[in-house]
């Protein structure tokens, strides 16, 4: 079972560490400072909703074995795509990171729009 929850942590950190690094990426094109605790502040609630997935994968495990006998041999790689896809919806949809640093970029581009439009 531990071998299980580390797959699934895993794929959770590997997503989350896909995601700081595009993150990371745009806040340079930006021109803003990347902070790493900002980022983990504005991610907390998608990251925590992934590890309570892990763990209700962990809890309910011998009750869907039980459904499907043949997924026992798929178990460990069923946690590690559950722990990835699972971080990966739920940063895409409840993540902060990205919709703040788009924000910027739009506020940006608003205002050289508007100095563009004047000397047109």
């Amino acid at each position: 079972m531990i071998l299980n929850i580390i797959a699934a942590l895993l794929g959770l950190t590997f997503v989350t560490l896909h995601k700081l690094q595009s993150v990371k990426k745009d806040f340079v094109v930006a021109n803003q400072t990347f902070v790493l605790k900002k980022f983990f502040e504005g991610e907390f609630i998608g990251i925590l909703m992934s590890l309570i997935v892990i763990i209700l994968m962990a809890i309910t495990v011998k009750e869907w074995i039980g459904v499907k006998p043949q997924f026992e041999s798929y178990v460990r790689i069923i946690f590690s795509m559950g722990g990835a896809i699972g971080s990966w919806a739920f940063l895409l949809f409840l993540g902060t990171s990205r919709k703040y640093i788009r924000k910027v970029v739009d506020e940006k581009t608003n205002e050289l729009d508007a100095i563009k439009s004047k000397t047109d």
